[in-house]
């Protein structure tokens, strides 16, 4: 039997602004440290942050983001 991949990842704390509707979420390392974030509008669209006041609004093929591809690629640029 095959052992199931572990993710790379984890999200930890999650800041909804009640303002705007926006949620940011901060992604962790499978040891715990911070990755970066997800910055998730209203509208649904999807933007990394692996630091503050860096976006990447879209990913390495010009594809929009999910939360999952995301985090993965925060995960591997690590």
């Amino acid at each position: 039997m095959k052992a199931k991949k572990r993710r790379g990842y984890s999200f930890g704390e999650v800041f909804k602004n009640p303002y705007l509707g926006n949620t940011i979420t901060e992604v962790l390392s499978a040891t715990g440290g911070r990755i970066g974030w997800i910055w998730t509008h209203s509208d649904g669209k999807v933007i990394v942050s692996p630091q503050l006041g860096f976006y990447v609004w879209f990913g390495p093929q010009g594809e929009a983001w999910t939360m999952e591809s995301g985090a993965r690629w925060l995960a591997d640029k690590r």
